[in-house]
């Protein structure tokens, strides 16, 4: 598996489409997110240039992704719900950017192994904390479903709510924010070794790479 990330305004147009439709076939194929997209392309206001995208790709495809936007610039939580924080403000911080349009979700295998998709959501979630790191923030703030954010809890990470709970087409959301300091980055880290090895599931290599992922490497 390779995970790297790249900036939407480095896109070619046939990896911005892959993207789009590996999202919409997670969030609204599987998860029957009420999206006001056109069919099978999920591409909104929020990607544009600064946007950055986290993507994994294992044998010429998509397996998980992420979006990160600077809170300092238009983003999900602020423009869309605003109401999750309970009459709080949104963060507008150099050092808080949002994750969202998360999924760690191999298409091509319904069935596929739980411990597969922990494995990615894990190193998914690592990446993007080293990435917001990079980019001189500390924490991520994210709208999610009450059921991702017990999972975040139960990584060992310090998932803090911003706001009471909202019931919506996507299904219970909640405002969280999470730390991007070093020790929930270790507890990420270990716990992929821990579930790689033994025993690790066939075809899946862990490769991490930093930069510009390029239309090629979104296909191989």
């Amino acid at each position: 598996m390779r995970i790297a990330c790249f900036a939407d305004s480095e896109l070619t147009d046939s990896s911005r489409c892959d993207i789009a439709r590996y999202r919409y076939r997670v969030f609204v194929g599987q998860l029957g997110w009420d999206l006001p997209v056109p069919h099978d392309h999920d591409q909104d206001g929020f990607d544009v240039a600064y946007t950055r995208h986290v993507v994994a790709t294992e044998v010429n495809t998509i397996v998980g992704y992420a979006r990160l936007l600077p809170t300092t610039r238009p983003y999900l939580l602020r423009s869309v719900f605003p109401d999750l924080l309970n009459g709080g403000s949104a963060p507008c911080d150099e050092e808080v950017w949002e994750l969202s349009r998360y999924a760690a979700t191999d298409l091509r295998h319904g069935d596929a192994s739980p411990d597969i998709s922990t494995i990615v959501g894990k190193a998914l979630l690592l990446e993007a904390m080293r990435v917001t790191q990079a980019q001189g923030a500390h924490t991520l703030v994210f709208c999610t479903t009450v059921a991702v954010e017990r999972l975040s809890r139960r990584w060992g990470m310090d998932t803090r709510r911003l706001g009471p709970t909202k019931r919506t087409s996507a299904g219970l959301l909640v405002a969280a924010a999470m730390s991007c300091k070093e020790s929930n980055m270790h507890l990420l880290a270990e716990g992929q070794v821990q579930q790689a090895h033994p025993p690790r599931p066939a075809g899946l290599r862990m490769e991490f790479r930093d930069g510009l992922l390029s239309d090629q490497a979104l296909r191989t």
